[in-house]
């Protein structure tokens, strides 16, 4: 009969080997990537930390795409291609996504509007802005617009979170579990495990668009931020008025899957209040696009930039 103690100690030695070896595959690969496919756009620095700023077009006021949690800026180039004919347009990577550095969890999202801010002035962009947020990326800009109002020309919302559709008991439970998702990411992705799962099948190269470790630990500390937003700023219109900026808000027209349908009952009035928030605010719907509606119907999310920076340009 085997002995037992021997077989555990084999099995805790692979297992360490295994291990080990994931460990040195994913750093290798991590400078690998860094040589092989450089930063397209400047690394300016922000502190202690470089966050990663594209920019193309000549057409102020310039606009300024701040996307949404787990997101690194590359889902909007296509946007911003097609922007840069009629407009300066920034991209950039908030610490962690794409080639930005990361940076310490536990920041608020208070921190990451002062951050752009400090990006902008930094890297020395002309404003004013237009701010074209998605998702998570709404309270963002919105925060900035707060803070910066006269260097805000105007926004774009799309499908953006609001105060009463996002801090209830029952969402905020549902989104620290799915948090817990790109945490065990993280985890597995500092051994390799995502790399080798892409390489093994294919067919998941959909579902792990990231491999990256620090873009699944962004992702993580982007959702637990909503739990450090407290009252007042929890209530509607917590985040501020818009006065009469100029102001587009797309909503998504197609219902949210599977266990994000629980957000479907609070959010078409959050996308309402959203744009009562100004004077000048539309509401317009995307018919064919789930949240990303930047990915489904671009040229919708397109039309609704140069409209705000048309009306834009003519108070100027």
């Amino acid at each position: 009969m085997p002995d037992v103690k021997w077989i555990f100690a084999v099995a805790a030695g692979l297992c360490l080997v295994l291990t080990l070896a994931g460990y040195i595959y994913e750093r290798i690969s991590e400078a690998r990537d860094r040589r092989s496919h450089g930063p397209p756009g400047r690394m300016i620095a922000v502190g202690d930390h470089r966050l990663h700023l594209l920019c193309k077009g000549t057409v102020g006021p310039t606009v300024i795409i701040e996307q949404g949690a787990g997101e690194p800026a590359i889902f909007w180039w296509p946007v911003q291609e097609k922007v840069s004919a009629f407009a300066r347009i920034c991209t950039y990577d908030r610490a962690g996504y794409g080639w930005s550095d990361p940076v310490q969890a536990s920041r608020t999202i208070q921190e990451r509007a002062e951050e752009l801010h400090t990006l902008l002035l930094n890297a020395e962009v002309p404003g004013p802005f237009i701010l074209v947020a998605h998702s998570y990326g709404g309270f963002i800009v919105r925060w900035f617009a707060r803070e910066y109002r006269d260097q805000v020309a105007g926004l774009v919302l799309v499908d953006t979170a609001e105060e009463g559709s996002i801090f209830r008991e029952d969402v905020l439970a549902f989104y620290s579990r799915v948090s817990m998702f790109p945490r065990v990411m993280e985890f597995a992705a500092r051994f390799g495990v995502p790399r080798v799962l892409r390489l093994c099948f294919p067919s998941l190269r959909g579902q792990l668009s990231s491999v990256n470790p620090d873009e699944f630990a962004a992702t993580a500390d982007d959702l637990a931020s909503l739990r450090r937003v407290k009252p007042p700023l929890t209530e509607p219109g917590g985040f501020g008025s818009l006065g009469d900026l100029p102001l587009i808000v797309v909503e998504h027209g197609q219902p949210f899957p599977g266990p994000f349908a629980l957000l479907e009952k609070y959010w078409a009035a959050g996308q309402r209040r959203l744009a009562a928030l100004s004077t000048k605010g539309e509401l317009i719907l995307a018919p064919k696009s789930n949240h990303m509606i930047h990915l489904d119907q671009p040229d919708l999310v397109v039309n609704a930039i140069q409209r705000v920076h048309a009306a834009a340009r003519a108070v100027e």
